[in-house]
């Protein structure tokens, strides 16, 4: 019995969550040949956070055999969990925001090692729904793609590795109004974000105190 072959990703029409990302990136032309160029230019990065957040993208693609479908799949995941809708007027504002999509693909990777655990039953199997729907494939796939990412992640990334990626997320769920927290719903990186929230706040309050004398030091 011979296998049915895979849609050329040239002729291969889009589903809308595909679409989505195709515009989130600026993929332009043949979407596999955009995805596998990105690829390799991560595994090329002398920042070994890069280089093996791309590795473990690669062995994705090859092992499940399915073209571009399956980084987008791990794409759309970890958009989903940094808190982009990937809804189309939304995708083109977040792409004008978003510059560095090999930023965005180690976001994506580590909200999906760090938040798809985190999730409760009820969260990851909404989320399956959508993610089905949105890319027209089977939840049972893309389960799969998820766990692997999951396990190839923890194998590949060091402890040094792992704290730069909390910064990829923190990064881009920020552009959505999420934090690291958020996304982690570890308590140590919510603590960390209040901290943050909080030395802001305090640093702004000290530039507008010192503003507010500077134009008042004259008149005293």
């Amino acid at each position: 019995m011979v296998a049915a072959a895979i849609p050329s990703p040239v002729l291969a029409v889009l589903s809308a969550m595909a679409q989505a990302v195709q515009l989130l990136y600026g993929m332009g032309g043949d979407i596999n040949d955009w995805l596998d160029k990105h690829i390799e230019n991560m595994k090329g990065s002398e920042n070994p956070t890069i280089s093996r957040s791309g590795r473990v993208r690669k062995m994705a693609k090859l092992g499940f055999g399915l073209g571009y479908i399956t980084p987008v799949i791990v794409i759309s995941v970890g958009q989903l969990l940094l808190g982009n809708t990937l809804a189309a007027m939304a995708t083109v504002a977040t792409a004008a925001t978003l510059s560095n999509p090999v930023a965005m693909t180690c976001a994506a990777i580590g909200a999906i090692y760090y938040g798809w655990g985190a999730l409760s039953d009820v969260e990851r199997n909404e989320m399956l729904e959508k993610l089905s729907k949105g890319l027209e494939v089977g939840i049972a796939l893309i389960s799969s793609i998820v766990g692997f990412i999951v396990d190839k992640t923890k194998e590949f990334l060091s402890s040094k590795n792992f704290e730069e990626m909390k910064q990829y997320i923190s990064n881009a769920a920020g552009v959505f109004g999420r934090t690291l927290g958020d996304v982690t719903h570890k308590l140590t990186d919510i603590v960390s974000d209040t901290l943050d929230t909080v030395g802001r706040k305090t640093g702004e309050i000290a530039t507008n105190a010192g503003q507010v004398l500077g134009k008042t030091s004259g008149h005293w």
